[in-house]
């Protein structure tokens, strides 16, 4: 390592205690000699540094320094300080190794203080490179990732880059670069060539500026009448004409030995403003749209030895951010959607998509398109905001549990595990409700608590017996759960205290459930003022509190009571309890929780993470130790050390349900200590009716504000897995609780209805999918349905519409195209004159004809667009005044992911997905649904896509499926969200390659894993091969026992010290011997092994697996010869 201009060793002091002595030499210099003396005497201690004077605008090698000898070299507010940037980092580069890493530590804003104390400097005005920095010392961003690339440097990288940051850190950088691994020399002597197809505004001549000062040599293509060559390296064509590009880029790789990049800028043009006409929409869809198909075609035709990169470029054609999206041209949305099919088809082309911020002025747009380009960044759609740089992520939608899982009032469900082990193999899965029988009642759940009990029992870790009882009532439980709060929806003959419709809470076996029928002892009212969520967090914890401390402990006033994970649901229960008895609280809690009991009168806190508590609770009592320790601590030395701060014949009360001593250890170390291990579950079946009393009580005690509920996490039953992980990780404090108030007895968020006075109107209206929509919404009570399509309905579509009508509806047919603005203007007056007022659109009109980009034609693509994107464009002008309750349009999997052959078809419906963010940025109501393949009905299905959809890794969604979907999100607040059936093990290729799939790594090793294909992979790859594999593949199971984001595992770091516990550390064993048929010891993951080490040593077994089995297989076939 090299500091350039260490000066008073300011960033060295900071730097030296992260550096390993034994693997590093850094070499501290400055460029006087006073500075480096006073440096050897401060850092003495550090024998791992050398002291040199370095005057960095001079050859390095003129004094004494070799060239390439250093992987990092620091500077800190140095570099600005000298006459010629350029110069100054050739000589930084000619020190630091190939794949070297430069870090800076710059000023990058003018400020008025620092030009008042230095701008009197000399020193401050040094600089002479004008042309860089014409008239202040400090570069900017943007600058210094020009001059870095300029220098031979990639990679750069500025920090921090947050969104809204305030200001006075937006002027200080850090700045990492990469040293290239080829020279300055060789750079300045491969100039590439770049075709730019540039826009009137002026942001492709801006951008050819820039590539031209770095060197590089642009051809300038405008939109014009004809084709000529207007000035050199400047061309006019018509963009309408494809043999004119064609001889455009035939000319351009003529003259440069290389076609590198061509971008595309004519797609900026957008039209901004509400005003645009359909005529109008439709020359922009083809300025973009059709001059895109126009250039893919003329560069697949040219056959050119090196295929250039293409960037699309738009400006305000994004919804980003998505908190205040700016999307003014929602006309070159289409552009993204076909963008997809061009990387599809095109994969040579590395087609990238970039939106750039519609408010910033030209030149700033064009800074921000040059470094994107400059960059080489892997990331192909990007969109800029100011100084915010976004990038498109697909993540999953909040409703896809209740989807997959169809979470209906027909069919009741559990939660379940499919094997015990592992929390990931939790499912909710269907199950028969049980009608009551005398002396029960059902209840509908609608918040359930969790229970440390239920997670210990999804990882298969319940002990056989504790203290000698067994525990096999416990072991061989099925189900998950054992409190809730719900409504009463059935009553058993013999109950005389309830009826349906009382709201109540109750200690029920089960619980993680729709339904759940119990004996109605262990059921009371609940109080009226608390939420289901509050009522579901108190039978289990105030029960066991309760009973612990007054029927086993016999606390009483003047005890002290030392209460273990006090900041837990039975924790909080305890201490009230305790307080509310008069006794004095001692409480252990990990540190971030201490502030909760402290608000709850807790004097004194310990850490439950170490042993120290032992010494400090004898410390608080003077030596004299507790009356009563309420335990659940056990691992390690927790147990012997709680013993110890026992007082004589005092009592100890453990309510864990692992590692607990039996009574004979206590014998041993504390035989005066009366020891009791409670089991709630065994006295609830034992002694209901103690049970029950000691339940009215707490109720009494909870309605008079005796008593108050733990602070509570809730979680909607759809995350139930995140809330097993959340209670395992010991995240919480207070009460962990899954909540089904948001599932509506069903599917919705909120109950969807349609106003039936009101008229909807349905485009395509007389197709499959438009006819099941129709049915659908009149059996939700829709009484006024205009049906839109081009053609007369046929016999068959005349036969259901007279269903619609039998069913109670007013059903009008108009026989328009929805694509013709006088058509539907005529539509729209003859819904105002029914005096049925639009309440609702659903656009799902549409067209196919497919075809890969290479045999399309812009008439096919007119075709395609036309309904899609004139169509909803009518329909929103002619609504946008109106009050609507929905506009719901139906767009398709192929603007959502790309689908080969169907680039039309994915721009058009990458229209839809702008408009209902548009929609929405304007106030107006807005849903895009990208429908995946839809079996039985629409024309899709009738031209098999669902064979198509089954070559590509996509399941098909029944009519049903649809409905459900619809409805979920029509009664949401979603602007656009897919709906898709995924294979997810056929995408593993596709979601490594593609950063939009970012997210769905882990489900792809998780789907490979559930299909047995992951051990059947590893055993057909080399050792070296199967290692990475393994490596990939712990880390994802590690972060998601962890609740880390993958990039924060560090596969070098131990797991322990990465907060692994021995919980995590069961699952984690549990997973790997499940899917790999190895088996690895727990204490490994207790002592500290990384990822490295255990996928290095799981390939061994593998390995040795595999000789055992070939053996095998060679054995068996001598014998049968």
């Amino acid at each position: 390592m090299l500091e350039i201009g260490a000066g008073t060793g300011g960033t060295t002091s900071y730097m030296l205690p992260h550096l390993a002595p034994e693997q590093t030499e850094y070499t501290f210099t400055d460029i006087g000699a006073l500075f480096t003396a006073k440096a050897q005497e401060k850092f003495q201690d550090y024998k791992f540094i050398s002291y040199k004077t370095l005057d960095i605008e001079v050859d390095p090698k003129s004094q004494g320094f070799e060239a390439h000898q250093y992987d990092v070299i620091i500077a800190a507010n140095v570099l600005h300080a000298t006459t010629n940037m350029k110069q100054t980092l050739s000589h930084v580069r000619e020190l630091l190794a190939d794949g070297g890493m430069l870090v800076l530590y710059e000023a990058t804003g003018k400020t008025r203080s620092v030009d008042l104390v230095f701008g009197l400097l000399e020193g401050w005005w040094k600089f002479s490179d004008y042309e860089l920095r014409p008239d202040y010392p400090l570069l900017s961003r943007e600058k210094w990732h020009y001059v870095l690339r300029e220098t031979g440097f990639t990679e750069v990288v500025t920090m921090p880059e947050v969104e809204g940051m305030a200001e006075v850190l937006s002027e200080q950088t850090v700045i990492v670069a990469k040293a290239s691994p080829t020279t300055l020399e060789q750079i300045q002597e491969k100039a590439k060539g770049w075709l730019i197809l540039a826009d009137s505004q002026g942001i492709g001549k801006h951008l050819a500026r820039q590539l031209n000062s770095v060197g590089e040599v642009c051809t300038l293509v405008f939109a014009g009448e004809k084709y000529q060559q207007v000035a050199p390296g400047e061309f006019s064509i018509n963009p309408n004409n494809l043999s004119e590009l064609e001889e455009v880029i035939e000319t351009v790789a003529g003259k440069s030995a290389s076609l590198y990049g061509v971008v595309q800028c004519w797609t900026t043009e957008a039209g901004v403003g509400q005003a645009i006409n359909s005529e109008e929409l439709g020359s922009l869809s083809k300025l973009g749209c059709g001059t895109t198909l126009s250039l893919v075609q003329a560069l697949v035709k040219a056959g050119l030895s090196t295929v250039p990169r293409l960037w699309l470029v738009t400006s305000g054609a994004q919804a980003v951010p998505s908190n205040n999206p700016v999307i003014p041209a929602v006309a070159q949305s289409s552009v993204w959607g076909m963008g997809k099919v061009i990387s599809l088809e095109h994969p040579e082309l590395n087609c990238t998509r970039l939106d750039l911020d519609p408010d910033s002025v030209i030149e700033d747009q064009a800074n921000a398109l040059f470094n994107e380009i400059w960059s080489e960044d892997s990331e192909d759609q990007v969109a800029w905001r100011g100084d915010g740089r976004y990038v498109a992520r697909l993540v999953a939608s909040h409703h896809q549990q209740a989807v997959a899982q169809q979470l209906v009032p027909s069919q009741p469900f559990k939660l379940g595990s499919s094997q015990k082990g592992s929390l990931d193999n939790l499912v909710l899965e269907p199950v028969t409700r049980r009608s009551p029988g005398a002396g029960e009642v059902e209840i509908r759940i609608k918040a359930t608590g969790l229970n440390f009990l239920d997670v210990v029992s999804g990882l298969g870790l319940v002990p056989q017996q504790v203290d000698g009882m067994s525990q096999k009532h416990l072991v061989e439980m099925n189900s998950f759960g054992a409190e809730c709060a719900g409504e009463i929806v059935a009553v058993g003959s013999q109950v005389r205290d309830f009826q349906v419709g009382d709201l109540v809470m109750a200690m029920a076996h089960g619980s993680f459930s729709q339904y759940v029928t119990v004996d109605a002892t262990y059921v009371v009212i609940k109080p009226e003022h608390l939420s289901f969520e509050e009522a579901a967090s108190i039978p289990v914890n105030f029960l066991t509190a309760y009973y612990a401390l007054h029927h086993v402990a016999k606390i009483k006033a003047g005890d002290r009571v030392l209460i273990h994970a006090a900041a837990g649901g039975t924790g909080m229960a305890a201490v009230q309890i305790a307080q509310q008895a008069g006794a004095e609280v001692l409480g252990t809690a990990s540190p971030p929780k201490w502030e909760a009991l402290r608000n709850m009168g807790v004097k004194h806190i310990m850490n439950s993470r170490t042993y120290e508590f032992a010494d400090q609770v004898m410390e608080i009592t003077k030596g004299k130790g507790v009356d009563i320790v309420l335990n659940s601590l056990t691992s390690g030395e927790f147990i012997s050390k709680s013993m110890s701060v026992v007082t004589q014949s005092g009592r100890f009360v453990e309510i864990a349900k692992r590692g607990v001593w039996d009574s004979s250890q206590v014998a041993e170390v504390r035989p005066d200590v009366s020891y009791f291990v409670v089991d709630l579950v065994k006295e609830s079946i034992e002694q209901p009716e103690l049970i029950n009393s000691m339940l009215q009580e707490l109720k009494e005690e909870f309605s008079n504000g005796l008593l108050q509920p733990a602070p509570i996490k809730v979680f909607p039953i759809e995350e139930v897995i995140d809330a097993f992980r959340y209670m395992q990780q010991a995240k919480h404090i207070g009460k962990i609780v899954v909540s089904q108030t948001q599932l509506a007895d069903g599917t919705t968020q909120k109950p969807l209805s349609f106003r039936s006075e009101a008229s909807y109107l349905i485009t395509g209206g007389m197709g499959g999918l438009g006819l099941l929509v129709a049915n659908w919404m009149v059996s939700k009570g829709v009484k006024h349905l205009v049906l839109l399509g081009r053609r007369s309905p046929d016999d068959a579509t005349k036969k259901k519409i007279t269903e619609l009508e039998m069913a109670g509806a007013s059903v009008v047919v108009e026989k328009a195209d929805v694509s013709d603005f006088e058509s539907m203007k005529g539509v729209w007056q003859r819904i105002e004159e029914s005096n049925r007022p639009l309440a609702g659109v659903i656009h799902s009109a549409g067209m196919l004809s497919d075809g890969v980009l290479q045999n399309q034609s812009w008439s096919s693509f007119e075709q395609v667009m036309a309904p899609k994107v004139q169509g909803a464009w009518h329909l929103h002008k002619l609504s946008q005044n109106q009050s609507l309750d929905f506009f719901v349009m139906f767009s398709s999997v192929a603007s959502l992911l790309g689908s080969p052959g169907q680039g039309n078809h994915s721009a058009a419906n990458g229209f839809l997905d702008g408009l209902a963010h548009y929609r929405r940025a304007m106030g107006l109501p807005g849903l895009s649904i990208h429908w995946g393949a839809v079996s039985q009905v629409g024309e899709a299905a009738e031209r098999g896509a669902d064979v198509r959809a089954g070559k590509q890794g996509m399941g098909v969604i029944s009519p049903t499926q649809v409905l459900e979907s619809l409805e979920l999100l029509m009664s949401g607040s979603d602007v656009e969200v897919g709906v898709v059936p995924i294979e997810w093990s056929g995408w593993q290729e596709r979601v490594a390659q593609w950063p939009f799939l970012a997210d769905w790594k882990e489900r792809t090793v998780l789907t490979a894993t559930k299909d047995n294909r992951l051990l059947e992979q590893l055993k057909s790859v080399s050792f070296m091969e199967r290692e990475k594999i393994l490596i990939s593949h712990i880390q994802n199971k590690a972060a998601r026992v962890l609740a880390m984001k993958n990039h924060l595992v560090n596969i070098h770091k131990p797991l322990n010290e990465m907060g692994l516990d021995s919980l995590m550390s069961i699952e984690l064993r549990n997973q790997i011997q499940s899917e790999l048929e190895v088996d690895v010891p727990i204490t490994k993951f207790m002592e500290g092994i990384t990822i490295a080490a255990l996928s290095n040593e799981l390939n061994q077994q593998l390995t040795q697996s595999d000789r055992t089995d070939n053996t095998k297989e060679k054995n068996w076939i001598e014998v049968e010869l």
